[in-house]
């Protein structure tokens, strides 16, 4: 829309432009042709005013008698409802040394034409016209009219031009939108966006190149998301392996250096995590992340997610606990392993930036027909504006300048793959702890078809 009403705008200027420059000039050359059209006539009646003079004076009549003489000649020969002659009491007689001898006085303008009475070959008199031109009723009308006419002209010229600029807006702007949100929704990764192929040749030739664009996009990123899946599935049998036969030969004997075993243990049992992360964000990616509904508490899923993590925590040196928790039971409609994984990600997230001797916390608040589940962490925490990008997958930042993060990067993208699969959603603000407050609103039931 703003495509379309700023070359509107455009055109319509140029029309206005169009119409207007040319009826200008019209307008001036009308003015300058009507004043030599009028200046014509004044020479003409000068002249035959200078002839009947000379007539009237060849008999030695003085000039101001023969003056008059002419004067009251014209008079007589108008007739009635004639404007009236058009150097009546605009013209002066002077003789030839310059001396004024009868006649109208110069205004401030002074002479405007004038002409030698000749008698015999020999000028007796200058006829000379001194004041300027009366309006007159015939004089303006013309001038009207034609004013008139030029602006109609003008505005029908406008007007034709004004359509011819709105069709071209359409026709023009109509494919450059299509164009416009034909890319925008490839960028916002829907390749399987209509491609109308409208316009001119240049405009259907980049529909056509955005098209295949589009369709290569998408088979790379359906090779992409197929890939993932196949890749957390094979992940994820080997290392559940490897989980059961350490547990096994834990079983069967204690290990020669307990504390290496359990680094291992602990490794391995982080790689399980790793896994079952990538798995879950790759099944999001496809659509299809399964989430088995049951009545579950979420305080009690809170204190074994404490529990769970409180060694890797204390490890960081970092204490882990409990918030503001609801005093009595909840009962809510989740599903208990994913929610378990959840909250496993967001501590995982908030451990990789809460410095030791830092705080993090669990809270659970009710809210209508929802529960909001907040987990604060203390400073520094990690900078709002970039909470965001947090979301994405495999995304990292350090925890101070040059010192980097051996983590997956899937936490907060695991924890936003579970909540858009329980139909909630998540958001990250600053905490009262000083660092990075997460969000997650969950209803208490799944929505009814």
């Amino acid at each position: 829309m703003r495509l379309f009403s700023g070359l509107f705008l455009l055109l319509a200027g140029e029309a206005l432009l169009a119409a207007a420059f040319p009826g200008s000039l019209l307008v001036v050359s009308l003015q300058r042709g009507h004043e030599a059209y009028l200046d014509s006539q004044d020479r003409q009646s000068l002249a035959a005013f200078a002839s009947l003079i000379a007539t009237g004076m060849q008999g030695g009549t003085p000039a101001r008698a023969a003056l008059q003489f002419t004067q009251n000649v014209l008079d007589d020969n108008s007739r009635p409802g004639d404007p009236p002659p058009p150097l009546r009491g605009r013209i002066a007689l002077y003789a030839p040394d310059g001396k004024f001898l009868a006649g109208a006085q110069p205004d401030r303008e002074g002479v405007r034409l004038e002409r030698p009475v000749m008698i015999d070959g020999r000028s007796v008199a200058i006829a000379k016209i001194v004041g300027p031109r009366a309006s007159t009723t015939a004089s303006f009308a013309f001038v009207r009219d034609q004013l008139i006419g030029i602006m109609i002209a003008m505005t029908a010229i406008f007007l034709l031009l004004l359509l011819a600029g709105y069709w071209i807006a359409v026709h023009w702007s109509r494919p450059q939108m299509a164009l416009f949100r034909a890319s925008r929704a490839i960028a916002q990764g829907d390749f399987d966006t209509e491609l109308t192929e409208t316009g001119p040749a240049e405009t259907r030739a980049t529909m056509r190149n955005l098209g295949r664009v589009a369709r290569q996009f998408n088979r790379l990123e359906s090779a992409r998301r197929t890939w993932l899946v196949a890749v957390s599935e094979e992940l994820r049998v080997p290392v559940r392996a490897l989980g059961t036969k350490l547990a096994s030969l834990a079983d069967q004997a204690a290990p020669s250096d307990p504390e290496a075993f359990a680094e291992v243990t602990e490794r391995v049992r982080r790689l399980a995590e790793m896994a079952e992360d990538l798995h879950a964000v790759a099944l999001a990616d496809l659509g299809r992340l399964p989430v088995t509904y049951s009545t579950v508490d979420p305080v009690a899923l809170i204190h074994n997610a404490v529990w769970s993590n409180g060694r890797r925590a204390k490890l960081q040196q970092v204490s882990l606990e409990t918030g503001a928790l609801p005093a009595t039971t909840v009962l809510v409609k989740w599903d208990g392993a994913r929610i378990e994984q959840l909250f496993t990600a967001l501590i995982e997230s908030s451990l990789r930036y809460t410095p030791a001797g830092g705080r993090i916390s669990l809270g659970l608040e009710g809210r209508r027909d929802a529960w909001r589940l907040i987990i604060d962490d203390s400073a520094p925490g990690v900078d709002v504006a970039l909470a965001q990008q947090l979301f994405e997958p495999f995304y990292r930042t350090t925890k101070a300048p040059g010192e980097s993060v051996t983590t997956s990067g899937l936490g907060l993208a695991t924890a936003q793959a579970i909540v858009e699969a329980h139909h909630g959603r998540i958001e990250a603000g600053n905490s009262p702890l000083g660092g990075l407050r997460v969000t997650v609103v969950l209803p208490a039931a799944p929505p009814t078809a």
